[in-house]
C-alpha cells in the first residue's frame, strides 16, 4: 500500500500543484485506497493523516 500512497504523490507532482481540484481527487484516492470509505475502518469519514506529499 506505500508503494501506492507514492505512485498518487508522484502523479500529483507532476501536475500542476497549485490545483486543489488535483490534491482532492489525490486525497479522495488516498481514502478509498487505505480503506476508510469502509465504516468498519477506525478513520472511517477522516482525512487526518492523508498526505499528498511524499
Amino acid at each position: 500500500m506505500n508503494t501506492l500512497f507514492r505512485t498518487l504523490a508522484t502523479l500529483l507532482n507532476r501536475q500542476n500543484q497549485n490545483s486543489s481540484f488535483t490534491t482532492s481527487l489525490v486525497l479522495e484516492r488516498l481514502y478509498y485506497a487505505d480503506g476508510r470509505h469502509n465504516t468498519s475502518h477506525p478513520q472511517h469519514g477522516s482525512f487526518d493523516g492523508l498526505s499528498v506529499l511524499a
